[in-house]
């Protein structure tokens, strides 16, 4: 896998720092994709909110938000609950980390949208080690949710959604260090 790191817009921070620190779900996701695959990290594509990371490639665009809680949560009769260990019972949450993930997707999908590109986002939260997230099968939460790297790596390649070309185009849109490709002549004479 190809990571991307975007420079430090701090005036005091270090122009490589960024690249220094520790990124458990590129280190994770590394292991299992190989270099068809780019991981953005902290893109902030003109016009949206940054976003944890993004990894583009065959399998498509991903959108991915790492959530910070832990526990057990889970989605039922339309509502969000957390287990409350002391109680031994399911108190209402308010699932911010869900809502985060998808919509980081679907500002990307936007941006996409409005660059003239495959505009198909998949939201993804990354969920803490010990986490259990689950709902009902009527109750989908419109993001998928994955703590193991090997099951998401999996899922990102199962289907073949993009040419290398739009993965060129869609990874020079969120790393603008990256060169735009050239688009082919429309015409024999260019």
């Amino acid at each position: 896998m190809i990571l991307h790191t975007p420079p430090s817009h701090s005036r005091f921070g270090f122009r490589g720092l960024p690249a220094l620190t520790p990124d458990r779900v590129a280190a994770g996701l590394g292991r299992h994709l190989d270099d068809a695959y780019h991981y953005v990290r902290h893109p902030s594509p003109p016009g949206i909110d940054p976003i944890d990371a993004v990894v583009v490639g065959p399998g498509g665009t991903w959108a991915l938000t790492v959530a910070h809680e832990r526990g057990r949560f889970r989605k039922r009769n339309g509502h969000w609950y957390r287990w409350n260990g002391s109680t031994e019972s399911w108190i209402p949450w308010d699932a911010v980390p869900i809502t985060v993930a998808r919509l980081a997707g679907h500002r990307l999908e936007l941006f996409l949208e409005r660059a003239g590109q495959p505009p198909a986002v998949e939201a993804c939260l990354i969920a803490q080690d010990g986490t259990d997230v689950t709902w009902e099968a009527d109750q989908r939460p419109g993001v998928h949710v994955h703590a193991v790297f090997a099951k998401l790596a999996r899922r990102i390649v199962r289907d073949e959604v993009l040419s290398d070309t739009q993965v060129d185009r869609i990874v020079a849109l969120l790393d603008p260090r990256q060169p735009l490709p050239r688009l082919a002549p429309s015409t024999p004479q260019g």
